[in-house]
This record gives C-alpha cells, structure tokens and sequence, in this order.
C-alpha cells in the first residue's frame, strides 16, 4: 500500500517523530510510506526535511502561500495525483482543509490524525484555520484522536463510527538510541551535560508557544530556588515564537544563568541520564511524545493534567500530577518532586503498551476502514 502522509512542518517535534516513527513501522510491514512536506515558497529545505532525509519514507517537498487558495488546492491535488498514493494520512490543518473538503471521488481515501488542538478566541489565521478544520473534518473518511480527552470532544463524538482512538507509540529507549547512533546524531551540548551533573537538573522538552506553559514553569522555578528548593538548574529545549519572550522573562527574574534555553536538540531525553527529573508544564496536550520518551527512563516526572497524561502516569509512584495553568500548583509539584527518589525503575509496562509497533498495526486497520468507506 502506497500512504502518502501531508504535513504542515515548522520544526521536529512531537507530532514530527509520530510520523517518522509510523513511516519505518510502514516501511517494515511492506508499505510505501511517502511524506509531503508542506511549507512556505522560496524554501530549499525544512528542519523538518532535513532530518527525515535519514527515514525511510521518500520525502516530496510542497511549497506553498500561508494563506493558500483555489490554486492552491489545484496544484496540491495534481501532487497527489501524480503520486498515486492508496490512501492520504493528513496531520495537519492545511492538508485538512485543502482535500478533505473535497469530494472523496476527486481525492481519494482519507484519513486525518488529529495530534493535539490548541484552541483560541481571538480571531485570527488560526481560528480561521479552526473552522474549516472541524468542516472537513465531516468530509474525511477515518479521523484519529491521539487521547481520550480528544476523542470525547463533542465536535469529534459527532463523527461517530468514522472517528477512532490511536494511541502514540515509540521504540523502545535501547532502539532509539541506537538509531541516533546510526544517524551520527549530533552528540548533546557539553555543557549542558556538565551543568546536569553539577547540580539537580530538570529536563522540559517542547516548542516554545504559549500552550506549552513554559512562562509558568520558569517563574514557578524562580519561586521554588528562592525558597531553597533542591533543584538548582532548569534546561528547556526546543524552539518556536515565544523565545523572545520567555528569554526576557529569565533576565527580568535573573535566571539567565540558571535555564538554559539550547534549542532544537536531537534526542533530548538523553539528558535524563544526568537531570534529576522530568517536567511537563503543558495547558493543552494530545498525547505528548516528549513524556513518553521520559517515561522510559529512571527519573521523576512532574506534569500537569491535560490530554492523556493522567492515564499515561496513572498509578506511577514517581510521578507528580497538577492542575494546569497555575504557578502554584508548579510550585507545589515542584517541592512534591523533591521528595521523590532521583531514580527509579523505568515503567516496562507502558513501555510495552505505548510500541511503535502496535501504532502502526491499528493504523493499518484505520487504513482499510478509509480505503473501503467504513
């Protein structure tokens, strides 16, 4: 089966390693994965782009306007025509909109993996982008919630037997290591290294935009290390919009000595091996690839309650839960996480729950269900 996967990347991140994680299981299982990287004219080459040249999946670079049109959805279906594809695997609003508003018999077979919804009230690109999403989405033949706070949505429990649960799922840590290993991934910065060791580390991974809580988390850090708290160092890689922000923040709390913000760095969670901990400090998640990474390893987690993660942590004896959007329950997790154990035994059985394996084995069922419109 030839599966061409659509999406709109500005970076490599969690709905990213999804994809790529998905596409070799395909390629495994004798499928033809095919990625249609979507971005703005004018650009050789993504971030995104040049990281999955080392996937097996073939990569097809679509260029096109942040506000695309009629024209837009022309050439876009003449890609898709020339490719062949089986099924289309959208993961995006862009690729949403532009074919599935379209009739089945102009596009073809169509799945969407709907990987986490921000949401906003302001009227905007986005909230534009919003509502034609939730309008093609009626249009598509299977659509994936990645969580069951996602899937019990009501604008998605109105799509009824076309909508499915699929939970994310990862290679095992010695597997993803080894692939980084393979790759010739870049080794991770020394100094961050040197500074883990030095002092109690936390480690937060994700891009850097409001949802993601990463302004609550530095300033309940500042809090926890005026109060004397035993974790003197906080590393949050990644990158996006609110850097310049967040960046001012940690001068205007004086902790740009403190948190490091090192940017996109290739398998972050090797950092664990050193950090003292993990944080999650997220308003809305679907469920997140970056907690799952942690979870493999021996260390605590602290992480608010939204998307999957109170089922992904649920039980866990090293784990912290808060309510989000609040600098004081960080706070209050913070010093909880203190107290916990720095190692622990890694969680096996959501290791073997949460494969990359069994990922794309239900998305081959998904497939068929899409393929002969059921």
């Amino acid at each position: 089966m030839r599966i061409l996967h659509l999406v709109d990347s500005g970076g490599v991140y969690g709905a990213e390693r999804v994809l790529l994680y998905l596409a070799r299981e395909q390629h495994r299982l004798g499928h033809e994965p095919v990625i249609g990287s979507i971005s703005k004219p004018g650009l050789a080459e993504t971030e995104f782009e040049a990281f999955a040249k080392t996937w097996p999946a073939r990569i097809v670079k679509i260029r096109m306007p942040r506000l695309p049109g009629p024209a837009t959805m022309r050439s876009l279906l003449s890609t898709v025509r020339q490719l062949a594809p089986d099924v289309l695997h959208s993961h995006g609003y862009k690729p949403n909109i532009l074919l599935g508003l379209l009739p089945r018999r102009t596009r073809g077979p169509m799945l969407s993996t709907l990987h986490g919804w921000t949401g906003t009230s302001e009227w905007n690109a986005l909230r534009l982008y919003e509502m034609l999403d939730r309008r093609a989405l009626r249009r598509v033949d299977v659509v994936v919630a990645v969580s069951r706070a996602m899937a019990h949505a009501p604008a998605l429990r109105a799509l009824g037997s076309r909508l499915r649960m699929i939970e994310n799922g990862i290679p095992a840590r010695e597997q993803r290591l080894a692939d980084l290993a393979e790759r010739h991934a870049r080794p991770l910065p020394p100094e961050l290294l040197q500074a883990a060791r030095a002092q109690p580390t936390l480690l937060a991974v994700g891009r850097l935009s409001p949802e993601k809580g990463f302004n609550l988390l530095i300033e309940a850090f500042y809090r926890h290390r005026r109060a004397g708290g035993r974790f003197g160092r906080l590393v949050i890689v990644g990158d996006g919009p609110q850097r310049p922000q967040l960046q001012a923040q940690l001068a205007t709390l004086g902790l740009a000595d403190a948190v490091a913000l090192p940017g996109y760095v290739e398998g972050p969670d090797r950092l664990l091996e050193q950090a003292a901990g993990f944080v999650m400090s997220s308003l809305t998640e679907g469920m997140p690839m970056a907690l799952l990474e942690a979870i493999q390893w021996p260390r605590p987690v602290l992480a608010t309650s939204v998307g999957e993660i109170p089922q992904i942590l649920q039980g866990s004896p090293r784990a912290v839960l808060v309510a989000p959007n609040s600098v004081d329950e960080l706070v209050g997790g913070l010093e909880r996480l203190q107290s916990l154990p720095p190692t622990a035994p890694a969680r096996d059985d959501l290791a073997a729950r949460y494969t990359a394996e069994r990922m794309a084995l239900e998305y081959d069922a998904a497939y068929r269900d899409a393929v002969h419109g059921s």
